[in-house]
Protein backbone atom coordinates (compact mmCIF):
# COMPACT_ATOMS: atom_id res chain seq x y z
CA UNK A 1 0.00 0.00 0.00
CA UNK A 2 1.10 3.53 -0.53
CA UNK A 3 0.27 5.61 2.84
CA UNK A 4 0.98 8.68 4.38
CA UNK A 5 3.87 9.89 6.21
CA UNK A 6 2.12 10.06 9.43
CA UNK A 7 -0.43 7.10 10.52
CA UNK A 8 -2.15 6.66 13.71
CA UNK A 9 -2.41 2.91 13.55
CA UNK A 10 0.72 0.78 13.36
CA UNK A 11 1.95 0.62 9.61
CA UNK A 12 4.28 -2.41 9.75
CA UNK A 13 1.41 -4.37 10.95
CA UNK A 14 -0.90 -3.41 8.53
CA UNK A 15 1.65 -4.33 6.02
CA UNK A 16 2.74 -7.67 7.69
CA UNK A 17 -1.60 -8.28 7.26
CA UNK A 18 -2.11 -7.20 4.03
CA UNK A 19 0.89 -9.86 2.43
CA UNK A 20 -1.01 -12.62 4.84
CA UNK A 21 -4.00 -11.69 2.50
CA UNK A 22 -2.29 -11.66 -0.30
CA UNK A 23 -0.79 -15.09 0.43
CA UNK A 24 -4.57 -16.57 0.27
CA UNK A 25 -4.37 -17.05 4.19
CA UNK A 26 -7.95 -16.07 4.63
CA UNK A 27 -10.80 -18.28 2.73
CA UNK A 28 -13.29 -16.19 1.34
CA UNK A 29 -16.55 -16.65 -0.84
CA UNK A 30 -18.61 -13.80 -2.86
CA UNK A 31 -21.93 -14.38 -2.21
CA UNK A 32 -25.43 -12.87 -3.62
CA UNK A 33 -27.96 -13.09 -0.53
CA UNK A 34 -31.94 -13.02 -0.92
CA UNK A 35 -35.20 -14.61 0.56
CA UNK A 36 -35.97 -18.02 0.18
CA UNK A 37 -39.38 -19.42 -0.68
CA UNK A 38 -40.44 -19.34 3.64
CA UNK A 39 -38.86 -15.73 3.21
CA UNK A 40 -35.71 -16.63 5.17
CA UNK A 41 -32.09 -15.54 4.26
CA UNK A 42 -30.84 -17.97 1.35
CA UNK A 43 -27.04 -17.11 -0.61
CA UNK A 44 -25.66 -18.69 -3.28
CA UNK A 45 -22.08 -17.88 -5.69
CA UNK A 46 -21.54 -14.43 -7.14
CA UNK A 47 -19.50 -13.27 -9.82
CA UNK A 48 -19.19 -10.06 -8.71
CA UNK A 49 -16.42 -8.89 -6.85
CA UNK A 50 -15.72 -6.28 -3.97
CA UNK A 51 -15.20 -2.73 -4.84
CA UNK A 52 -11.46 -2.25 -4.64
CA UNK A 53 -11.27 1.59 -5.88
CA UNK A 54 -10.54 3.90 -2.71
CA UNK A 55 -11.44 6.73 -2.74
CA UNK A 56 -14.49 5.56 -4.81
CA UNK A 57 -14.85 7.70 -7.74
CA UNK A 58 -18.44 9.53 -7.92
CA UNK A 59 -18.53 8.72 -10.98
CA UNK A 60 -18.33 4.98 -10.98
CA UNK A 61 -21.29 3.44 -12.46
CA UNK A 62 -21.84 0.21 -10.25
CA UNK A 63 -21.20 0.54 -6.57
CA UNK A 64 -23.09 -2.44 -5.32
CA UNK A 65 -19.97 -4.50 -4.56
CA UNK A 66 -20.57 -7.70 -2.79
CA UNK A 67 -21.13 -9.75 0.23
CA UNK A 68 -17.43 -11.18 1.69
CA UNK A 69 -17.79 -13.99 3.56
CA UNK A 70 -15.01 -15.51 5.47
CA UNK A 71 -17.10 -17.69 8.15
CA UNK A 72 -21.10 -18.50 7.68
CA UNK A 73 -23.16 -18.21 10.71
CA UNK A 74 -23.48 -21.61 12.93
CA UNK A 75 -26.43 -23.57 12.76
CA UNK A 76 -29.54 -21.52 14.53
CA UNK A 77 -26.72 -18.88 16.14
CA UNK A 78 -28.62 -17.70 19.32
CA UNK A 79 -28.54 -13.59 20.18
CA UNK A 80 -24.97 -12.67 21.31
CA UNK A 81 -23.68 -14.50 19.11
CA UNK A 82 -22.19 -12.12 16.39
CA UNK A 83 -22.34 -8.76 16.08
CA UNK A 84 -22.86 -6.64 13.29
CA UNK A 85 -22.08 -2.25 12.71
CA UNK A 86 -23.67 -0.26 9.97
CA UNK A 87 -22.72 3.34 8.47
CA UNK A 88 -25.77 3.84 6.04
CA UNK A 89 -25.78 6.08 3.33
CA UNK A 90 -28.62 8.78 2.65
CA UNK A 91 -29.45 8.12 -1.20
CA UNK A 92 -29.45 5.82 -3.71
CA UNK A 93 -28.21 6.52 -7.08
CA UNK A 94 -25.85 9.54 -7.02
CA UNK A 95 -23.12 11.37 -8.97
CA UNK A 96 -22.59 13.31 -6.03
CA UNK A 97 -21.39 11.22 -3.36
CA UNK A 98 -18.41 9.15 -2.53
CA UNK A 99 -20.30 7.89 0.12
CA UNK A 100 -20.76 4.22 0.46
CA UNK A 101 -22.89 1.70 2.89
CA UNK A 102 -20.75 -0.42 5.08
CA UNK A 103 -21.53 -3.07 7.17
CA UNK A 104 -18.94 -5.81 9.46
CA UNK A 105 -20.24 -8.52 11.10
CA UNK A 106 -18.35 -10.36 13.75
CA UNK A 107 -18.69 -13.22 15.88
CA UNK A 108 -18.17 -13.00 19.72
CA UNK A 109 -14.94 -14.67 21.20
CA UNK A 110 -15.84 -17.78 23.45
CA UNK A 111 -14.33 -19.50 26.13
CA UNK A 112 -13.90 -23.18 24.89
CA UNK A 113 -13.60 -26.02 27.02
CA UNK A 114 -12.43 -29.04 25.20
CA UNK A 115 -12.77 -32.27 26.61
CA UNK A 116 -10.98 -35.48 25.10
CA UNK A 117 -11.07 -38.55 27.04
CA UNK A 118 -10.09 -37.78 30.78
CA UNK A 119 -8.26 -34.78 29.53
CA UNK A 120 -9.23 -31.08 29.84
CA UNK A 121 -8.04 -28.19 27.64
CA UNK A 122 -9.92 -24.53 28.04
CA UNK A 123 -9.37 -21.59 25.88
CA UNK A 124 -10.53 -18.25 24.05
CA UNK A 125 -11.40 -17.92 20.61
CA UNK A 126 -10.81 -14.75 19.80
CA UNK A 127 -13.41 -12.54 17.93
CA UNK A 128 -13.02 -12.39 14.15
CA UNK A 129 -14.88 -10.47 11.25
CA UNK A 130 -17.01 -13.17 9.18
CA UNK A 131 -18.23 -10.87 6.86
CA UNK A 132 -18.75 -7.82 5.52
CA UNK A 133 -20.38 -5.63 2.10
CA UNK A 134 -19.85 -2.16 1.44
CA UNK A 135 -21.98 -0.47 -1.39
CA UNK A 136 -25.18 0.80 -2.48
CA UNK A 137 -27.74 0.51 -4.68
CA UNK A 138 -29.12 2.77 -7.07
CA UNK A 139 -32.53 2.26 -5.27
CA UNK A 140 -31.81 2.95 -1.67
CA UNK A 141 -34.67 0.22 -0.63
CA UNK A 142 -32.65 -2.70 -2.06
CA UNK A 143 -29.86 -1.34 0.29
CA UNK A 144 -31.61 -1.90 3.19
CA UNK A 145 -32.79 -4.81 1.69
CA UNK A 146 -29.13 -6.22 2.19
CA UNK A 147 -28.93 -4.92 5.19
CA UNK A 148 -31.51 -6.65 6.54
CA UNK A 149 -30.83 -9.86 5.04
CA UNK A 150 -27.32 -10.02 6.54
CA UNK A 151 -28.30 -8.85 9.94
CA UNK A 152 -30.85 -11.42 9.80
CA UNK A 153 -28.73 -14.66 8.12
CA UNK A 154 -26.34 -13.97 11.23
CA UNK A 155 -28.73 -13.06 13.80
CA UNK A 156 -26.56 -10.13 14.48
CA UNK A 157 -27.39 -7.18 16.94
CA UNK A 158 -26.42 -4.53 14.99
CA UNK A 159 -25.53 -0.93 15.80
CA UNK A 160 -26.00 1.82 13.75
CA UNK A 161 -24.66 5.36 13.14
CA UNK A 162 -27.89 7.52 13.45
CA UNK A 163 -26.69 10.29 11.64
CA UNK A 164 -28.96 8.98 8.90
CA UNK A 165 -32.15 7.54 9.89
CA UNK A 166 -33.24 6.25 6.73
CA UNK A 167 -32.45 2.25 7.89
CA UNK A 168 -33.78 2.20 11.19
CA UNK A 169 -36.93 3.63 10.20
CA UNK A 170 -36.92 0.93 7.75
CA UNK A 171 -36.40 -1.60 10.39
CA UNK A 172 -39.32 -0.44 12.59
CA UNK A 173 -41.45 -1.08 9.90
CA UNK A 174 -40.61 -3.98 8.79
CA UNK A 175 -40.86 -4.68 12.73
CA UNK A 176 -37.13 -5.87 12.95
CA UNK A 177 -35.79 -3.68 15.33
CA UNK A 178 -34.77 -6.25 17.53
CA UNK A 179 -31.88 -6.55 15.70
CA UNK A 180 -30.73 -2.79 16.28
CA UNK A 181 -29.25 -1.94 19.72
CA UNK A 182 -30.89 0.98 21.62
CA UNK A 183 -28.83 3.66 22.40
CA UNK A 184 -28.98 3.81 25.96
CA UNK A 185 -26.93 0.05 25.68
CA UNK A 186 -23.87 1.17 23.71
CA UNK A 187 -21.87 1.94 26.48
CA UNK A 188 -19.30 3.95 24.89
CA UNK A 189 -21.61 6.67 24.53
CA UNK A 190 -22.17 6.54 28.24
CA UNK A 191 -18.02 6.02 29.03
CA UNK A 192 -17.84 9.21 27.94
CA UNK A 193 -21.07 10.96 28.42
CA UNK A 194 -21.87 11.38 24.26
CA UNK A 195 -24.93 12.12 21.82
CA UNK A 196 -26.90 12.79 25.67
CA UNK A 197 -29.05 15.59 23.74
CA UNK A 198 -29.34 13.20 20.54
CA UNK A 199 -33.13 11.49 21.05
CA UNK A 200 -33.04 8.84 18.78
CA UNK A 201 -34.00 5.87 19.98
CA UNK A 202 -31.14 3.66 18.29
CA UNK A 203 -27.75 3.69 17.55
CA UNK A 204 -25.55 6.72 17.74
CA UNK A 205 -24.76 9.49 16.54
CA UNK A 206 -21.08 10.82 14.83
CA UNK A 207 -20.61 13.92 16.65
CA UNK A 208 -17.72 16.15 17.90
CA UNK A 209 -14.86 14.01 18.48
CA UNK A 210 -16.57 11.13 19.00
CA UNK A 211 -15.00 9.14 16.23
CA UNK A 212 -11.27 10.93 16.16
CA UNK A 213 -11.07 10.75 20.05
CA UNK A 214 -12.62 7.76 21.13
CA UNK A 215 -13.80 4.76 18.37
CA UNK A 216 -10.26 5.62 16.72
CA UNK A 217 -8.92 4.40 20.08
CA UNK A 218 -10.60 1.18 20.66
CA UNK A 219 -9.73 0.21 17.03
CA UNK A 220 -5.94 0.93 17.04
CA UNK A 221 -5.25 -1.04 20.30
CA UNK A 222 -6.80 -3.95 19.05
CA UNK A 223 -4.60 -3.96 16.34
CA UNK A 224 -1.75 -3.73 18.12
CA UNK A 225 -3.03 -6.09 20.78
CA UNK A 226 -0.93 -9.01 21.33
CA UNK A 227 -3.13 -12.69 20.98
CA UNK A 228 0.03 -14.87 21.69
CA UNK A 229 3.27 -15.97 21.18
CA UNK A 230 5.44 -18.24 19.43
CA UNK A 231 8.07 -19.82 20.67
CA UNK A 232 11.30 -21.98 20.76
CA UNK A 233 11.91 -24.89 23.49
CA UNK A 234 14.55 -22.81 25.05
CA UNK A 235 11.45 -20.27 25.28
CA UNK A 236 13.09 -17.69 23.02
CA UNK A 237 10.15 -15.90 21.22
CA UNK A 238 9.71 -16.37 17.56
CA UNK A 239 6.59 -14.67 17.00
CA UNK A 240 4.50 -12.22 17.87
CA UNK A 241 0.57 -12.76 16.71
CA UNK A 242 -1.08 -8.99 17.39
CA UNK A 243 -4.54 -8.76 17.02
CA UNK A 244 -4.62 -6.71 13.16
CA UNK A 245 -4.68 -10.67 12.01
CA UNK A 246 -8.01 -10.91 13.11
CA UNK A 247 -8.84 -8.54 10.20
CA UNK A 248 -8.71 -10.34 6.88
CA UNK A 249 -10.36 -7.80 4.72
CA UNK A 250 -7.60 -5.90 2.46
CA UNK A 251 -10.10 -2.68 1.74
CA UNK A 252 -10.36 -1.62 5.76
CA UNK A 253 -6.72 -1.90 5.87
CA UNK A 254 -6.43 0.44 3.58
CA UNK A 255 -8.59 2.88 4.64
CA UNK A 256 -6.73 2.71 8.09
CA UNK A 257 -3.62 3.02 6.08
CA UNK A 258 -5.19 6.29 4.60
CA UNK A 259 -6.89 7.73 7.09
CA UNK A 260 -6.63 11.09 7.71
CA UNK A 261 -8.76 14.07 8.33
CA UNK A 262 -11.45 14.62 5.62
CA UNK A 263 -10.75 11.32 4.02
CA UNK A 264 -14.07 9.72 3.64
CA UNK A 265 -13.84 5.95 5.58
CA UNK A 266 -17.05 4.55 5.60
CA UNK A 267 -15.34 1.07 6.32
CA UNK A 268 -13.69 2.34 9.45
CA UNK A 269 -16.12 4.32 10.62
CA UNK A 270 -18.60 1.11 10.94
CA UNK A 271 -15.64 -0.94 12.13
CA UNK A 272 -14.46 1.44 15.13
CA UNK A 273 -17.67 1.09 16.54
CA UNK A 274 -18.27 -2.52 16.17
CA UNK A 275 -14.92 -2.70 18.22
CA UNK A 276 -15.58 -0.33 20.34
CA UNK A 277 -19.00 -1.90 21.44
CA UNK A 278 -17.69 -5.34 21.70
CA UNK A 279 -15.09 -4.33 24.03
CA UNK A 280 -17.18 -3.04 26.96
CA UNK A 281 -19.88 -5.94 26.26
CA UNK A 282 -17.19 -7.98 26.56
CA UNK A 283 -15.52 -6.59 30.00
CA UNK A 284 -19.16 -5.84 31.27
CA UNK A 285 -20.82 -9.37 30.70
CA UNK A 286 -17.20 -11.77 29.80
CA UNK A 287 -16.89 -14.47 27.56
CA UNK A 288 -19.96 -16.74 26.42
CA UNK A 289 -19.15 -20.24 26.90
CA UNK A 290 -19.15 -23.80 24.66
CA UNK A 291 -18.35 -27.21 25.82
CA UNK A 292 -16.93 -29.80 23.04
CA UNK A 293 -16.42 -33.44 23.85
CA UNK A 294 -15.22 -35.96 21.41
CA UNK A 295 -16.61 -38.90 20.74
CA UNK A 296 -14.28 -40.95 24.02
CA UNK A 297 -15.63 -38.41 26.37
CA UNK A 298 -19.22 -38.63 25.08
CA UNK A 299 -18.80 -42.40 25.42
CA UNK A 300 -17.55 -41.84 29.07
CA UNK A 301 -20.16 -39.74 30.09
CA UNK A 302 -22.85 -41.77 28.95
CA UNK A 303 -21.07 -44.77 31.01
CA UNK A 304 -20.89 -42.30 34.13
CA UNK A 305 -24.65 -41.87 33.14
CA UNK A 306 -26.15 -45.25 33.15
CA UNK A 307 -23.95 -46.17 36.29
CA UNK A 308 -25.70 -43.78 38.38
CA UNK A 309 -28.72 -44.49 37.28
CA UNK A 310 -28.24 -48.23 37.79
CA UNK A 311 -26.90 -47.38 41.46
CA UNK A 312 -29.89 -45.54 42.74
CA UNK A 313 -30.12 -44.94 46.97
CA UNK A 314 -33.45 -45.76 46.75
CA UNK A 315 -32.77 -49.15 44.74
CA UNK A 316 -34.23 -51.58 47.71
CA UNK A 317 -36.80 -49.51 49.01
CA UNK A 318 -39.84 -51.79 48.76
CA UNK A 319 -38.15 -54.27 46.73
CA UNK A 320 -39.57 -57.55 48.56
CA UNK A 321 -43.30 -56.01 48.25
CA UNK A 322 -45.10 -57.42 44.82
CA UNK A 323 -48.63 -56.72 44.34
CA UNK A 324 -50.53 -56.95 41.64
CA UNK A 325 -53.53 -55.80 43.05
CA UNK A 326 -55.65 -53.20 40.97
CA UNK A 327 -58.48 -52.91 43.42
CA UNK A 328 -59.22 -49.19 42.83
CA UNK A 329 -62.45 -48.90 44.99
CA UNK A 330 -60.51 -49.61 48.49
CA UNK A 331 -60.92 -47.43 51.19
CA UNK A 332 -59.46 -46.33 54.42
CA UNK A 333 -62.94 -45.83 55.92
CA UNK A 334 -64.47 -49.19 54.78
CA UNK A 335 -64.35 -50.31 58.32
CA UNK A 336 -66.06 -47.84 59.62
CA UNK A 337 -69.87 -47.94 60.63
Amino acid sequence: FDHRSISVFPTHLIAAQARRIEEKEYAYEFLDISTDSDGKPSVTTSNKRPITEFPISKKTEDKTGVLVVWERPIKDPTFGQYYASIDPVSEGKTTTSESLCSIYVMKAPVEVTRISGTETETYVEQDKIVAAWCGRFDDINKTHQRLELIIEWYNAWTVIENNISLFIQYMISRKKQRYLVPKGQIMFLKDIGSNANVFQEYGWKNTGTLFKAHLLSYTIEYTKEELDVETKTDGTIVRTKYGIERIPDPMLLKEMQEYADGVNVDRLVSFAALVAFMRIQQSNRGYSKRVVMDDAAKNLQKSENLFKLNRSPFRHVGGNRVSNRTDSNRSAFKNLK
